[in-house]
């Protein structure tokens, strides 16, 4: 019996809605316990709300641009959210009043609403790869210039050895420099 009503359940479960009808491995949403229970804006919400808000984060985690509430490119009305979450339109719009009363979510000048700290982190996540891209280009052509890797990338026995060659070859030179009256002589021991 328990094992019947699992199945009903999961079969009541919509595919996923954004990303072309199936989910890669590779998609993940960062989540921070500490920030969700912390917000006191979201803790003055109702249970209904929270949990609305989290299916919302959901789906503008996948949406395009990321943190915007849209499907397809097309902003998400109260209606459409309402099928989206298993919900009526009436309750959905109570629930949006109550989130955006206590400031949870902001809205765009075309109405679309979209979380900050979803957008903030995209924001960051696209500079980071910018610059990341740029340091490994970097590195690339440092490697066909000079036929080596960067000093960085080196292990620790590696830049010991290196050390203790440029060590000896500098005494090498020093001792080739010098004259032979100049070297110091080893002390006689008898």
């Amino acid at each position: 019996m328990h094992r019947q009503m699992g199945r009903d359940v999961f079969a009541k479960i919509p595919p996923p809605i954004c990303g072309g009808g199936s989910m890669t491995a590779e998609r993940w949403m960062r989540f921070y316990p500490s920030d969700w229970l912390g917000d006191p804006a979201l803790r003055t919400c109702s249970y209904a709300a929270r949990g609305l808000w989290m299916d919302m984060l959901c789906l503008m985690d996948a949406a395009k641009p990321r943190g915007h509430l849209k499907l397809s490119r097309q902003k998400v009305d109260a209606q459409t959210l309402a099928t989206l979450t298993n919900g009526t339109p009436r309750r959905v719009e109570k629930l949006l009043a109550e989130l955006q009363k206590a400031g949870v979510f902001s809205v765009n000048s075309r109405g679309t609403i979209y979380s900050r700290k979803m957008v903030r982190e995209e924001k960051w996540s696209k500079k980071g790869k910018k610059m990341s891209a740029a340091r490994w280009s970097k590195r690339a052509e440092t490697k066909e210039e000079f036929g080596t890797s960067n000093a960085r990338s080196m292990t620790p026995e590696s830049r010991v050895h290196n050390k203790q060659e440029s060590c000896r070859s500098e005494t090498r030179s020093r001792a080739r420099e010098a004259p032979p009256s100049a070297r110091p002589r080893p002390p006689r021991f008898q």
